[in-house]
């Protein structure tokens, strides 16, 4: 399969362009576009046959559900059972935007998307190349557009370095904006439990709920990284250092991560060092995690971080614990 790239403008998407990606989805083809968190592998979501193409192009489980993203209300109620006032309140308040919601599903939604469950996970995105296009084909499934256990991607070349001949087009806006995943909350079950911090800040949704359960060790939704680059996260700065030499005598390629690249105690100069954006706005973390795998990154250790993480940064910081125990081993060399 030859896989098409079109150049998409990011706030005015070209009608033309985003009607040859909507023909291509119809025809239960999969595109790859933007959203406001990360680029979607998107497939018609009342084809079954469609959405199947999804498991095979990602190698993703079949077990794990997918979300189905959507451009306005009317399409919610095609979908969920119910929405309950709660439901109504979020949406009010948080879409467009990087929240995702689960919710009791009617039986028309294909069960390959719910993975066997009795709800579905409902978005919709803000960014105007999703909605534009979700508005001639009716809603999308799309997980993130990567292999997976791949960190996700957040420009169209990620997405080539993984999918390129396996779907059919790709809808080319540039960057992303948050460079996360959405947050995801159940409202399927009691306690409204959060099953993955994401783009949109903890502290936002208990503004409007109250407090919240986190439940994200039970999310088929939280991401499990297998990067190219073994992942440290340094405990303390006598580990960072400790850490530092223990590579350098292995004769590993070592590339260093830091809030703080000015502040540093680096023993060998010439170590590449990748500077972790903590934005209240977004994050620039996959994009370091796939620049050292290709620059050949045998082991990338992160300097201490800060302790008291809020907003997306608290997400950031699951999402680099996530790497940190599925890219390799942890090595602690504290003394």
């Amino acid at each position: 399969m030859i896989t098409r790239y079109w150049k998409v403008d990011p706030v005015k998407p070209e009608t033309d362009i985003i009607t040859r990606a909507a023909a291509l989805i119809r025809d239960l083809q999969l595109v790859a576009f933007p959203t406001e968190t990360v680029y979607g592998l998107g497939a018609l979501a009342s084809s079954s046959e469609a959405v199947a193409k999804i498991f095979a192009a990602k190698g993703r489980p079949a077990e794990n559900p997918l979300l189905v993203h959507v451009s306005n209300i009317e399409q919610v109620k095609q979908l969920a059972l119910e929405i309950p006032e709660t439901a109504s309140l979020l949406m009010d308040k948080f879409w467009p935007g990087p929240l995702s919601i689960i919710l009791p599903s009617r039986n028309e939604v294909p069960a390959i998307i719910r993975g066997g469950k009795s709800s579905v996970g409902l978005r919709m995105p803000s960014h105007p190349v999703a909605r534009a296009l979700i508005d001639q084909t009716g809603p999308i499934a799309a997980p993130s557009a990567n292999l997976s256990g791949r960190p996700s991607p957040l420009t169209a070349e990620h997405v080539r370095v993984d999918l390129d001949g396996k779907i059919a087009a790709v809808l080319d806006a540039g960057r992303t904006g948050i460079g996360l995943e959405s947050t995801i909350i159940d409202l399927s079950q009691d306690k409204y439990p959060i099953l993955r911090l994401g783009g949109l800040p903890l502290e936002e949704l208990q503004q409007v709920l109250g407090e919240v359960q986190i439940n994200q060790n039970k999310s088929d939704e939280l991401p499990h990284y297998q990067t190219g680059s073994r992942v440290i996260i340094s405990q303390s700065e006598t580990d960072f250092i400790n850490q530092q030499e223990y590579w350098f005598m292995q004769g590993k390629k070592l590339g260093i991560v830091s809030s703080k690249p000015g502040h540093l105690h680096i023993i060998n100069k010439s170590v590449p060092v990748y500077y972790l954006e903590l934005s209240q706005d977004s994050s620039n973390l996959y994009t370091i995690l796939r620049d050292a795998e290709q620059e050949g990154i045998h082991t990338l250790l992160f300097s201490p971080l800060p302790q008291d993480l809020t907003g997306i940064n608290r997400a950031l910081f699951e999402r680099i614990k996530s790497a940190d125990k599925f890219g390799g081993d942890n090595l602690m060399v504290e003394d």
